[in-house]
């Protein structure tokens, strides 16, 4: 394992170095986007500039934590909901904020009054549009359509995907009404809109010169990455979700379907909740909700892909942060003076006088205390024990990319010679191969157009002609046939029935992983290719809604309905007949079975369109690498009918291509052995 960052990051950019030098010697374009990846995340490796991503919905405390985070105040706070797209914070020699509008112009602002006014109008909404989501309307719509007509489907569209971010709760007449408004309003002036606003400030703080703060109000209620966020998402070293502690429903929150999205799987490692407004509840209150959040989205895997260790959910209070911040800078005459000053206003938050009067009057244990309430010190220590973690990924991610181009180059430069020595020995073999490279060619376009459509036929054909939907009545059919063998005259027979439910359930999603696997397979075999770099094939897993509290539910409901009539007669010389009602166990058990039966009749229908989807998802993602692999086959066809030096000229550059080959072995196993040592910190 490598522990010093700074040694690795000297060590990988060395290797780029050489990497370099080894491109150098090829006729490679520019222009390659392989190279050009390498140079973008190798000039961010060079910077060294740790990224913080700040995201949440509104009223999450944004503004007032980063400016406690920052040690200063920057931001407004007193601003309920910002409408800019982006806010990015970093050093720089002078206070400055240039904004960036939806036209392209840029405003340069300078001057601490300046600046906070410019931040105050434009981060503020106006009174009547408060309730609606205007950064989502702005960014979907007023900046996409700009002067052009919005046909009616696409605000249909838009008040459908805003519906969960109605959190004030207004009728939802007015709650579109509203937003039809502010569309037929503000477009006109679509110019006017800022979508990104860059602040440079001289921080103090050595420590915060090598920090850049990206505030995005691209979380809506529901949780979801709007594509401005997703776009500085990928460049984050960490993220750090805000939510108060309490308020919100947990189970409702957020945060889960943010953590859940694809556009964060990268930063998991580095992945924070931050609780906030910590202070103003119990020390009880606070370590229940804690543990609550910790059961919802906590755990010891860190290969769990929807959940992070406990470590990396933090209750705060950035407003007592803000507190110490200045009080740092006062005497205890100061901080007394203050205090009594807001106690004679009513002004004092509780937390100030409990702190104040716990320290009895001294400074440093005042400020300790302080310390204590904001939790701010977890958020240092937890950003050098996670947020690192991004830093040697990074690094692991460019070494991985560069053992990738060096393998690429391995495979041209034999290509290359095998090429040149057929010209050297007999131009008519180099004619053979032309014909071999456009057989290869016709191969993999047939594989591509007509074995591709194959396999999604066979799978997921229509009704019950595809083998998925035939596997999944063979697996229904068997499940039928046991549970039609118990008889239902006892408890023990419901028992059975559960049993065997809950192993069919374990059955079905056996049946869902399996087939997928099967796809994979038999396309990898029958298609003769593999996936590579981003184009990969997501598995998907079977989440069937049932579970014991299901079956008891089932169980209860149907008791009702299990009594059947009856009649008995009394007496002896004037009889009389009577009706009665009586609990039916047979009945009771076919009530549970037909309604059990009809809820995995429902899994069954999930776990074929799941796959039926996979197999769509898998063959187009196979037809995209086949046809890629049809692009470098004509590529190097090309390339082999392009060539035309003379015999002197290609013994000459085989002779140098070996030697170039020759020294890519030990340059790709130091690579890899530096790779090894920095994966051991990640």
């Amino acid at each position: 394992m490598i522990t010093s960052y700074k040694k690795a990051k000297e060590d990988v950019l060395q290797y780029y170095t050489e990497f370099l030098d080894v491109v150098g010697k090829l006729e490679v374009s520019e222009d390659d986007t392989s190279l050009k990846a390498l140079k973008l995340q190798a000039d961010k490796i060079r910077e060294d500039k740790f990224c913080l991503m700040i995201a949440g919905e509104a009223k999450s405390g944004k503004s007032t934590f980063i400016n406690a985070y920052l040690g200063t105040e920057i931001l407004p706070m007193d601003v309920r909901q910002c409408t800019s797209s982006v806010v990015e914070i970093r050093y720089g020699n002078e206070f400055v904020l240039n904004a960036t509008y939806a036209d392209g112009r840029i405003k340069k602002v300078s001057g601490e009054e300046e600046i906070t006014a410019f931040l105050t109008t434009n981060a503020a909404l106006d009174d009547e549009y408060r309730d609606i989501p205007i950064t989502t309307i702005n960014n979907e719509i007023i900046v996409k359509y700009q002067d052009k007509k919005i046909l009616e489907a696409v605000i249909v569209d838009l008040l459908k995907g805003v519906e969960r971010e109605n959190i004030h709760r207004l009728s939802i007449e007015e709650y579109n009404k509203k937003i039809r408004e502010y569309i037929k309003r503000k477009q006109p002036h679509w110019r006017d809109v800022v979508v990104k606003i860059d602040i440079e400030y001289p921080f103090e703080d050595k420590n915060m010169r090598g920090v850049r703060i990206i505030d995005s109000p691209g979380v809506n209620a529901a949780g979801k990455v709007g594509d401005v966020t997703a776009a500085y998402i990928e460049s984050a070293d960490a993220i750090m979700f805000l939510r108060p502690i309490t308020g919100v429903a947990i189970e409702a929150n957020s945060f889960k379907e943010f953590l859940e999205s694809k556009s964060v799987d990268r930063n998991k490692n580095a992945m924070f909740l931050i609780l906030t407004r910590a202070a103003a509840e119990s020390d009880e209150t606070i370590e229940r909700a804690y543990e609550e959040f910790v059961n919802m989205f906590g755990t010891q895997k860190n290969d769990n892909r929807h959940g992070i260790v406990k470590e990396q959910i933090i209750p705060v209070d950035s407003k007592v942060e803000l507190y110490y911040n200045a009080f740092q800078t006062m005497s205890t005459e100061e901080i007394k003076a203050e205090i009594k000053k807001m106690n004679a206003e009513k002004k004092i938050e509780p937390f100030l006088k409990a702190a104040w009067f716990d320290a009895d009057g001294e400074k440093e244990a005042f400020l300790a205390e302080l310390k204590r309430i904001s939790n701010f010190n977890v958020i240092d220590q937890s950003l050098n024990r996670f947020g690192r973690k991004a830093q040697f990924i990074a690094l692991s991610e460019f070494l991985g990319r560069m053992l990738k181009v060096y393998t690429k180059i391995g495979v041209f430069l034999h290509e290359k010679i095998a090429n040149y020595e057929l010209k050297a020995e007999n131009p008519g073999k180099l004619a053979v191969k032309i014909k071999q490279t456009e057989a290869e060619l016709i191969d993999i376009e047939n594989r591509m157009n007509e074995k591709v459509d194959d396999i999604s036929a066979k799978y997921a054909g229509s009704g019950k002609k595809g083998l998925i939907a035939q596997r999944a009545e063979e697996v229904m059919a068997d499940y039928k046939k046991k549970i039609e063998a118990i008889k239902g005259t006892n408890d023990s027979s419901l028992e059975e029935l559960e049993k065997l439910s809950f192993r069919q359930v374990d059955t079905f999603i056996d049946f869902e992983a399996t087939l997928q696997k099967n796809v994979i397979a038999e396309c990898n075999e029958a298609l003769r290719v593999e996936l590579s770099g981003n184009n990969t094939v997501e598995y998907v897993s079977l989440e069937p809604d049932f579970s014991k509290e299901v079956v008891e539910k089932i169980k209860k409901d149907m008791k009702s309905e299990a009594n059947e009539s009856y009649t008995y007669t009394t007496g002896i010389t004037f009889k009389k007949t009577h009706t009665g009602s009586r609990f039916s166990q047979d009945k009771y058990y076919k009530r549970v079975k037909d309604d059990i039966n009809e809820r995995l009749d429902s899994i069954k229908q999930q776990a074929i369109r799941d796959i039926r989807s996979f197999v769509s998802h898998t063959v187009t993602a196979y037809t995209k690498e086949l046809a890629k692999n049809a692009d470098a086959k004509k590529t190097e066809l090309r390339k082999i009918r392009d060539d035309k030096k003379t015999a002197e000229e290609i013994a000459l550059v085989i002779k140098d291509l070996k030697a170039l080959l020759d020294s890519l072995g030990p340059k790709k196993r130091s690579v890899t052995e530096l790779k090894g040592g920095i994966d051991g910190n990640v």
